[in-house]
């Protein structure tokens, strides 16, 4: 057993051998694979070298010295180096290049050297993507027909097209379809994957940055009863313990429902969607956004005319318009409304939240929602902010096929629009 375990941990280092392992998976799998076919035919070419010279074909013999020299020794170096490009250059040219002379110069019919091009042949495949693998696949079975007329023309004096050249052809393709399935599978797995670590990491911003503002409140609120019981203002320290046990109990539960979310969004963010009284939804989510309006002295208004059902998602949504209305109480001067709206048009849910703070400069409002423009800048009252809750907001409008749009005029205030199908 222990031998065993001792080659294994030898081949375990020849295949990691120079191998990055900070590399992104793809690459250090194809890393990982091209040591294994230089170790491979390496190994190959020494007990060919030894059958040549017991056979007295020195021919043969001085031609796998050379590949040895020329391809194997130089292919490690570069795996050291980590120059895996270069080295995978050098190892797909190098065998098509040596295997079709050698099989010109000297065949051996024995040997039939041409048979290690279709083998090769799916090597190439999990090396090269898009057009890059048709183009190198193209080579193979160039290669391959080059080295069976060449070698009909020495032996027969003349080229003849056959069957089994058609069948020839025919196994080449059914290798490059076989083996671009199973590498398609492979990436489409590996995207599975990216896609539900990409996810997570939205997942732990998402949570991150609605928990991070009402926590921040709360702690504002407190430091304001320690001062009230300090001074023995029995009625304000009764009034700030309402508040915070008020706001403990929201924080509770936006804590639980942004958990129960990331539980069902484990593998990916998908919609999940239902029929739900937005009116009510937002008449909590107003109810929670006070904790921070408050201490600013914001009014909320929200002071709908009608009860409106629709089908959405529920937590996606109230994500999405909390952060808009925390974005507008961050922006809002002390002293003054931000009003908040529902309404049907043209089959469509569209909620408005309207702030009379510091607006925008028209620049900025073009950027807002760009892929790569970041916008972060204090609040009104030095409120520190990540520019995520925007782009959070976006996004999960979007799953929804909805879309954010927004006004604003530089010290006149921002109106925000979020448009839900109905």
């Amino acid at each position: 057993m222990r031998l065993f375990q001792k080659i294994s941990d030898f081949i375990n280092v020849l295949i990691n051998f120079g191998v990055d392992k900070n590399s992104p998976y793809l690459e250090l799998r194809k890393a990982k694979l091209l040591n294994v076919i230089v170790w491979s035919i390496s190994g190959i070419l020494l007990i060919f070298l030894v059958i040549n010279f017991i056979e007295k074909n020195y021919f043969l013999a001085i031609s796998d010295i050379l590949l040895l020299i020329f391809v194997s020794i130089p292919s490690c170096i570069l795996q050291y180096k980590k120059k895996y490009k270069m080295n995978l250059l050098l190892i797909t040219s190098a065998f098509i290049i040596y295997t079709t002379i050698l099989t010109i110069l000297e065949y051996d019919v024995n040997r039939q050297t041409e048979h290690i091009l279709p083998a090769l042949s799916i090597m190439v495949i999990f090396f090269f993507d898009g057009w890059k693998k048709n183009i190198v696949f193209l080579l193979f079975p160039l290669s391959f027909f080059t080295i069976r007329f060449v070698v009909m023309y020495q032996t027969f004096g003349f080229i003849e097209f056959k069957t089994l050249h058609l069948i020839y052809f025919i196994e080449f393709l059914t290798v490059y379809v076989i083996a671009s399935y199973f590498k398609s599978d492979m990436l489409s797995f590996y995207d599975k994957l990216q896609n539900a670590s990409n996810t997570k990491d939205k997942l732990f911003r998402i949570i991150s940055h609605d928990i991070k503002n009402p926590f921040s409140s709360l702690l504002g609120v407190s430091e304001l009863q320690l001062k009230f019981a300090q001074n023995e203002d029995v009625e304000k320290l009764k009034k700030s313990s309402q508040i915070i046990h008020s706001s403990a109990n929201k924080i509770y539960d936006l804590t639980q429902s942004l958990l129960d979310w990331s539980i069902s969004q484990a593998e990916t963010l998908e919609t999940k969607i239902e029929k739900i009284n937005i009116t009510d939804v937002i008449g909590q989510i107003k109810e929670f956004c006070e904790i921070t309006a408050q201490p600013k002295e914001i009014e909320l208004v929200f002071e709908p005319k009608d009860y409106i059902v629709i089908n959405c998602d529920a937590v996606m949504t109230q994500i999405a318009v909390r952060n808009i209305i925390m974005n507008a109480i961050k922006f809002s001067n002390r002293n003054s409304q931000i009003i908040i709206t529902q309404s049907i048009e043209n089959n469509e849910l569209m909620i408005t939240v309207q702030d009379f703070g510091v607006g925008m400069e028209e620049d900025n409002l073009k950027n807002l929602f760009h892929e790569n423009f970041l916008h972060s800048s204090y609040g009104t009252e030095r409120e520190k902010g990540t520019g995520l809750g925007l782009k959070i907001s976006k996004e999960l409008i979007e799953k929804q096929n909805g879309r954010l749009e927004a006004e604003s005029q530089l010290n006149k205030g921002s109106i925000f629009k979020i448009i839900l199908p109905n």
